[in-house]
């Protein structure tokens, strides 16, 4: 089989031989990630719960059921689909030190509901109307075309989950 040269059958180097193995070895792996990496998810339809604290009064005039987000300049597919306005929860510290929760008088607490659809779900996070999403985030903000609001992110639900 080898012949005095090292050659395999008397034509082919077993060197030449081993770095065609490699090379095929590096383009088939090169091919299957972009293969796998290309590979798009399902778009799920996700429900987000948010509360916009403390918003000054008439900001909640200007959103209406059926707004939709905003992202990177552009309408997303993510659209209100309930509003809850009520007076803010507000803490006041007594003279003794104490802390008490009451109602502002001024100032508005507005609680939505957020619909719409992303691909964007991975085992580690949920991109949602252009951001990151998790429960208890305490910086997803709230784009319209005519309101802007910071907000906390209270529940997630994921369609078929």
């Amino acid at each position: 089989m080898l012949d005095e040269k090292g050659r395999l059958f008397g034509k082919v180097s077993i060197v030449d031989l081993a770095i065609i193995f490699i090379v095929v070895l590096l383009v088939a792996g090169y091919l299957y990630r972009d293969r796998a990496a290309g590979t798009p998810t399902e778009a799920k339809t996700v429900v987000v719960k948010v509360v916009c604290n403390g918003v000054y009064p008439g900001t909640e005039n200007s959103i209406k059921v059926g707004d939709h987000l905003v992202a990177s300049g552009g309408l997303t597919n993510v659209k209100i689909t309930d509003i809850r306005v009520e007076q803010a929860n507000w803490t006041v510290e007594t003279a003794d030190g104490q802390i008490n929760l009451t109602t502002n008088p001024f100032r508005k607490d507005i609680y939505l509901t957020l619909e719409g659809k992303t691909s964007q779900i991975t085992p580690a996070e949920i991109t949602f109307a252009g951001q990151k999403c998790r429960v208890g985030k305490e910086d997803f903000f709230i784009k319209t075309q005519k309101v802007e609001a910071l907000a906390i992110v209270r529940d997630i639900a994921i369609e078929g989950e």
